[in-house]
């Protein structure tokens, strides 16, 4: 072996090492994640504290190690804090959080890496959680889910099943949806899913994502790979259930042309995705190796799976047609039989080898060769490997499938053995390097982060745009607070920022200025004088781009899955302005609290969100701490009035405007965030002042609505009891 193949073999060592060591990595930050969220972490937390004053001499607050490590969570404090000034360049905190994929796979992880684990890879590369659910196999019956990392940020997920089916043969029945629906709920609860996309690859499926949409609102895209129809072992009821998926799906993504010209009438948005090639890992890997070193001659090379759709006697006419060509085929065998191809001696049929050795053995094959049957399945294929192989400049030969004829320049087509020999020979003796660096483009510029991109952007527009307006003054240690928990915690992915500050004396514009070269969905207003709380609302409003509109106050902290509950209770079309309760405000909104830190505080709106999912009430004022509404109803009632000034009672107006144009206006109980009340007011009220403003806003409400009533602290719960998950196709 040459020097140069051994430093080759200890580079590939190196980097499989590296990706094992990765791999562990994120499996125990995984696990540590999923302990410290459990309860009996929670509770043992004191004896741990306490072992660390025993051990280090020294608590440290904010974390149970000496080490002090970057902390996420600070504790709240007991009242409004000192403002010490900021530098421009201060970090706004952790980058903005991606909703979640549900992958609900026909594959498993493990199996040939094509597009399904392409594709979520890339997504897990860009910072998003992806859950990977294989069909098989279920997991011990007390447990109602497993969950391990395959790779960094995905997890392959088996459900609870009811009783086995033949996935590919039947849609899923009552039992097993119960069951599924029931261990995805202990996994959404475990892993704090709060925004997520369900993506369908087989129409098995169907009626558990549906039922997931109609239970979270999480849509759901439909990534159509293949043509069913004739597919092997597929029967009538998936092929009725597909149907029932392409209409109801938010997004149906297509491979080939042909599948889009079946079902863009169907769908309610239908977009080419076709297959790609990961660029830079086949550029990298493609390299001299000692794979093949023992065959002698031309070698023509396919990987794939061995199926149906294969054409074994085309391959096998061209062994024997040219026995001193090397034919050799790596995959998975899915049939009986192979029309003779295991018994000559110039094939070679290799069995599956890993995703990572297909460049090395790409490598040696002089031309690449894909010699599928002519029929409708096969017709409806973007073929995966063609873009691997050209990847390399490799000339291709195939047959003439419909999806291919874009690619005519870039390859050689033929029908039956005789064209296949000429092509070939045609291929192995090419010299036009021009063609070769034609073939090297085309592959680069079908990369799986551009399918990736095209596959997020699709999926960002299903959410409608939210404009969430703050208005400021001073106190920028609250701004900073807020805003950094918006950024971290917010998985929305259409979200607008707007931040008006009313002329704040501290180091609250150089924050803001930092703020908007940073954020590229952050945009900033800075008035030169204090045009109180309605107007600053309405600069706000009158920039806002969304179709949801959300006023947040400058003192709240919100948990991650805040936004969520609000934009769902806003598809009742008679409820015109939403807020969610809290643990400071006058009314019935506010709730009582059992937390003292913000990590608690996450976990008591988990609770709540989950105890009260999907329930409202009627609250006669929703306080502007946060309200969301939809873009019609500010076009119906209207801007805040600005004659309330500098502020208070502009909310009550609010509310009565909305409820006089026939709205309701509701508190979300499945939506909590913590406010820590009057920032900007409390200082006025030493002086006067605060009385001053409340006695001339209080009259300017009831020369309007009458006189003005006390809000209630608390209400009658005519059902204490949070309404079951129903099950729904």
């Amino acid at each position: 072996m040459t020097k140069s193949h051994s430093q080759d073999q200890e580079s590939t060592l190196l980097r499989l090492e590296h990706a094992q060591a990765i791999l562990q990595r994120d499996a125990a930050l995984a696990h540590i994640e999923h302990m410290r969220r459990s309860r009996s972490w929670r509770l043992t937390r004191p004896l741990r504290m306490l072992m660390q004053l025993l051990r280090h001499g020294v608590i440290n607050d904010e974390s149970e190690y000496p080490t002090h490590l970057p902390s996420l969570v600070q504790p709240l404090p007991a009242s409004i804090p000192l403002e010490p000034d900021i530098v421009e360049d201060s970090a706004p905190g952790s980058a903005a959080q991606h909703f979640d994929l549900l992958c609900f796979a026909n594959i498993d992880w493990s199996a040939r890496f094509q597009r399904p684990q392409q594709l979520m890879t890339q997504f897990a590369i860009q910072g998003y959680r992806v859950f990977y659910i294989i069909l098989s196999p279920l997991p011990a019956a007390e447990r109602p889910y497993t969950a391990h990392p395959v790779a960094p940020g995905v997890f392959e997920v088996t459900l609870r099943g009811h009783a086995r089916q033949d996935y590919y043969a039947t849609c899923i029945t009552e039992g097993n949806l119960r069951a599924n629906a029931e261990a995805l709920q202990a996994l959404v609860s475990d892993y704090r899913i709060k925004t997520a996309v369900s993506v369908v690859h087989l129409p098995y499926w169907t009626r558990l994502a549906l039922h997931l949409r109609k239970a979270y609102g999480w849509p759901v895209q439909y990534d159509c790979m293949d043509e069913w129809q004739d597919f092997p072992n597929i029967g009538q009821p998936l092929l009725a259930q597909e149907q029932v998926l392409v209409e109801q799906a938010d997004l149906v993504t297509v491979t080939a042309s042909v599948l889009y010209d079946k079902w863009a009438s169907t769908s309610r948005r239908c977009q080419l995705v076709r297959n790609g090639v990961d660029f830079d890992f086949f550029a990298r890997c493609c390299t001299p190796n000692t794979l093949l070193e023992e065959l002698q001659g031309p070698i023509i090379g396919f990987y794939g799976a061995l199926a149906e759709w294969v054409d074994f006697e085309l391959v096998a006419a061209i062994a024997r047609q040219r026995p001193e060509w090397n034919l050799v085929l790596i995959g998975d065998v899915f049939v009986r039989d192979l029309a003779g191809l295991d018994r000559l001696p110039n094939v070679h049929l290799l069995g599956r080898k890993p995703y990572s050795q297909m460049p090395q053995y790409l490598y040696h094959f002089d031309v690449c060769i894909i010699p599928f049957r002519l029929y409708n399945v096969t017709h409806a294929v973007d073929p995966v490997k063609f873009y691997e192989f050209i990847s390399a400049g490799k000339p291709v030969v195939a047959v003439p499938l419909l999806e291919m004829q874009i690619y005519e320049p870039y390859l050689y087509f033929a029908d039956g053995p005789s064209a296949f020999v000429t092509q070939i020979e045609r291929a192995l003796g090419e010299t036009d390097l021009q063609r070769w660096n034609q073939r090297l483009a085309l592959a680069r510029e079908n990369d799986w982060r551009q399918r990736f991109e095209d596959t997020r952007d699709a999926l960002v527009e299903l959410f409608p745009k939210v404009s969430v307006i703050i208005v400021t003054y001073n106190n920028v240690q609250l701004t900073r607070g807020c805003i950094d928990s918006l950024l971290r915690n917010c998985a929305y992915p259409n979200l607008q920022l707007i931040i008006v500050d009313n002329a704040s004396q501290d180091s609250t514009r150089n924050y803001l200025r930092y703020l908007a070269r940073s954020e590229p969905n952050v945009s900033i207003v800075l008035n030169e004088q204090n045009l109180g709380f309605a107007a600053a609302n309405n600069q706000g409003l009158r920039l806002a781009q969304g179709h949801y509109l959300v006023l947040l106050n400058n003192d709240t902290v919100v948990p991650k899955g805040w936004l969520a509950p609000l934009l769902r209770h806003l598809d009742d079309p008679e409820v015109g302005l939403v807020g969610p309760t809290t643990n400071a405000v006058g009314n019935e909104a506010r709730v009582s609290i059992d937390y003292q830190d913000l990590d608690d505080m996450e976990d008591f709106a988990d609770r709540r969100a989950s105890q009260y999912r999907g329930r409202c009430f009627d609250i006669p004022m929703l306080a502007m701490f946060c309200v969301a509404m939809r873009r019609e109803v500010l076009d119906q009632v209207g801007w805040l009035d600005e004659a309330f000034g500098i502020g208070m009672f502009e909310d009550d107006d609010y509310s009565r405007r909305v409820q006089a144009a026939g709205l309701r206006t509701v508190c979300a109980e499945d939506s909590y965030i913590h406010h820590y009340g009057q920032a900007s007011f409390k200082a006025l009220i030493a002086s006067g002042e605060y009385q001053r403003l409340w006695d001339k806003n209080q009259a300017y409400f009831e020369s309007k609505w009458g006189p003005w009533q006390p809000h209630r602290q608390a209400r009658r719960r005519a059902n204490a009891d949070a309404t079951g998950m129903k099950l729904t196709d």
